[in-house]
C-alpha cells in the first residue's frame, strides 16, 4: 500500500509541465491503441488526467479491500464487521483530500471535483474487489458444505 500511496502521492507533485507532458504522451498512445481497435472515441487531455486518477485510486481501493474485508468477514460483532468494511471507504476518502492537498504544493492546483473522482476509484476497486473475495467465500463454502 505505502507504494501506491507513493506513486499517486508523487505523481501529484510533479510540476503541471511535467504532468502535462506526461498525459500528452499517454493520452496519444491511448488514441493509437483505440484506433487500431478501430473504436471511434476521440480522447481528450481531460479526460486522460481524470481516468488516471480513476485507476491510480482504484488499485488504492483494491489493496484496502485485499486487506479489511477478509477481515470484516472474519469479524465476530455485526458492529465489527461494518467497521471494518467501511475502513476500505473511509481511508479511500482520506487518500483523495490528501493527493489534492499535496497539488497545492507543486503549483497545479486542487479540486474537489477530483478529490470525488479519485474516492470513486477507491470505491469501485474496493467494490470490484469485495464481490471477488464474496464470491471466492461462497465458492469455498458451497465445496466444503
Amino acid at each position: 500500500m505505502a507504494a501506491v500511496l507513493l506513486f499517486i502521492w508523487g505523481h501529484s507533485l510533479i510540476p503541471r509541465s511535467h504532468s502535462a507532458e506526461e498525459s500528452l504522451g499517454m493520452m496519444i498512445f491511448l488514441q493509437k491503441i483505440l484506433d487500431f481497435l478501430h473504436i471511434p472515441l476521440q480522447l481528450t487531455d481531460h479526460l486522460v488526467r481524470k481516468l488516471a486518477h480513476f485507476a491510480e485510486h482504484a488499485v488504492a481501493g483494491i489493496i484496502l479491500g485485499c486487506y479489511f474485508f477478509p477481515e470484516a468477514r472474519d469479524a465476530v460483532s455485526r458492529k465489527e464487521k461494518i467497521v471494518k468494511a467501511a475502513i476500505p471507504f473511509a481511508a479511500g476518502l482520506f487518500i483523495g483530500f490528501i493527493d489534492e492537498t499535496v497539488q497545492l504544493f507543486s503549483g497545479r492546483g486542487a479540486a474537489v471535483a477530483d478529490v470525488w473522482i479519485d474516492f470513486a476509484g477507491v470505491c469501485c476497486g474496493a467494490a470490484v474487489t469485495g464481490l471477488v473475495i464474496f464470491v471466492i467465500y461462497a465458492v469455498n463454502k458451497m465445496k466444503n458444505a
